[in-house]
This record gives structure tokens, C-alpha cells and sequence, in this order.
């Protein structure tokens, strides 16, 4: 009878430890949900920052470019005549 008594015992335990773990798993993979979902959110948010500071600068380097025509070319080409002397 005692034996009996340790097998329901050693079956009560087991049983004890898979719930307790399956808290535990259930518990880390909420965690790692919310987490990419933090991640996702932050990485978006930023693309759009960046996208948005892009969009900016061309636009002001399209308005630049429409007020002073001349000096940008003159610039296009000061860039242009140096790219070339350092790449030889």
C-alpha cells in the first residue's frame, strides 16, 4: 500500500512540475510576443522617421536647386572634377 501511495505521490509531483512549466513556457512566449511587437512598433516608427527626413532633404535640395541653377551645376561639377582626381 505504500508503494501505491509513492506512485500517486510521484504522479501528483509530475503532474505539478508539466503545470508549473507550462506557466513558465506559456509566461516567456507572452513575454517574447510583446516584445517583437515593441520591436516591430520602434522599427516602423523609425523607417518612417527616416523616410520622412529623406523626403525633407530632397526637397529642400529640389528648392536649392530651382533658386540658384547655375550654382548648382557649378557645384555638380566641382564634385564631379574631384570624384575623378581622387579615383585615379
Amino acid at each position: 500500500m505504500s508503494a501505491e501511495k509513492a506512485v500517486e505521490k510521484a504522479k501528483g509531483l509530475a503532474e505539478k512540475g508539466a503545470d508549473t512549466a507550462e506557466q513558465v513556457i506559456e509566461t516567456t512566449a507572452n513575454e517574447a510576443r510583446r516584445r517583437v511587437r515593441s520591436a516591430k512598433v520602434a522599427v516602423d516608427d523609425a523607417l518612417d522617421e527616416g523616410r520622412d527626413t529623406m523626403e525633407n532633404a530632397v526637397a529642400c535640395a529640389k528648392d536649392m536647386i530651382r533658386q540658384h541653377p547655375f550654382t548648382a551645376v557649378a557645384v555638380v561639377g566641382a564634385i564631379a572634377y574631384l570624384w575623378g582626381r581622387i579615383k585615379s
